[in-house]
C-alpha cells in the first residue's frame, strides 16, 4: 500500500512539473564556500534529509514545486538518507525511511517534528559518488523504482557545492543555523536539511523514534 501511494505521488509529482507555469518562489543568494568532500562523507551515516526546498526554473519564471498538496504530502513521508561505507573511495547508495508528522511537537514552529522507525531504510535504484572531474557529488538512478524517486530513471544529480551548508550540529540547527545541501539535475533544484532524533521509544527493542528538522 505505502509502494502505491509513492508511485502515486511521484507521477503527480511528474505530472505537476511539467503543468506549472506562473507559481514562482525567491532564489536565495548563497556565498560559494571551498567544498571539503570528505566533511560530507564524514557526517553521513543513517541520518535522515528532510526536502525543504524543490522548485524548477523554466526561463524567467521559478516554479515551486512543493506547492502541490500531494507533493507537500510525499515530503512529509519520506526522509532521504545517504550510506557510503567506504567514503568517498567506493559507491555509495540512496536509502530512505518512511513516517508521519509528530502530533504535539515539543518545538515550537518552524521546526517540524514527525515519527518514523529505524529499525531498516529502505533501499532505492539510486546511487551516489564522487565525480573527479566535476569535483562534485554525483547522483545516479539506474532505472524505475516503484517505491521511491527523487532523480528520474537515467538522469543525474549533482551537489551544487557552492550551496553546500551541511554540519550535523542539533544545537546549531536550533538556534537556526542554515544546515542545507542543495542538488541539481536538469532544470530542477532540491534543498535538503539534515533530521534530528529527539525522541527514543522506552522500550529499548523498538526502533520508533521522533524526528525534526528545523
Amino acid at each position: 500500500m505505502k509502494k502505491l501511494l509513492f508511485s502515486a505521488l511521484i507521477l503527480s509529482f511528474a505530472l505537476f512539473a511539467s503543468s506549472c507555469t506562473d507559481e514562482t518562489v525567491e532564489k536565495e543568494e548563497v556565498t560559494a564556500e571551498e567544498f571539503d568532500k570528505e566533511k560530507f562523507y564524514s557526517q553521513l551515516g543513517t541520518v535522515p534529509f528532510y526536502i525543504s526546498k524543490a522548485y524548477r526554473v523554466v526561463g524567467q519564471d521559478t516554479i515551486n514545486v512543493l506547492a502541490d498538496s500531494l507533493m507537500i504530502l510525499y515530503r512529509d513521508a519520506v526522509y532521504v538518507t545517504f550510506w557510503a561505507g567506504s567514503g568517498s573511495k567506493d559507491v555509495g547508495y540512496v536509502n530512505f525511511y518512511s513516517g508521519s508528522v509528530w502530533t504535539n511537537s515539543p518545538f515550537a514552529p518552524p521546526a517540524r517534528a514527525f515519527g518514523t522507525n529505524m529499525k531498516f531504510s529502505r533501499p532505492t535504484s539510486m546511487t551516489f559518488n564522487w565525480d573527479d572531474t566535476k569535483k562534485t557529488v554525483v547522483i545516479t538512478s539506474s532505472g524505475s523504482d516503484e517505491a521511491f524517486r527523487l532523480v528520474p530513471p537515467g538522469k543525474s544529480a549533482y551537489l551544487d557545492t557552492s550551496r553546500f551548508h551541511y554540519n550535523y550540529d542539533f544545537e546549531a540547527a536550533k538556534a537556526g543555523a542554515d544546515q542545507s545541501m542543495t542538488w541539481i539535475f536538469d532544470d530542477y533544484t532540491i534543498v535538503m536539511k539534515p533530521m534530528y532524533i529527539f525522541y527514543r521509544h522506552p522500550d529499548s527493542a523498538s526502533w520508533e523514534r521522533g524526528i525534526v528538522v528545523f
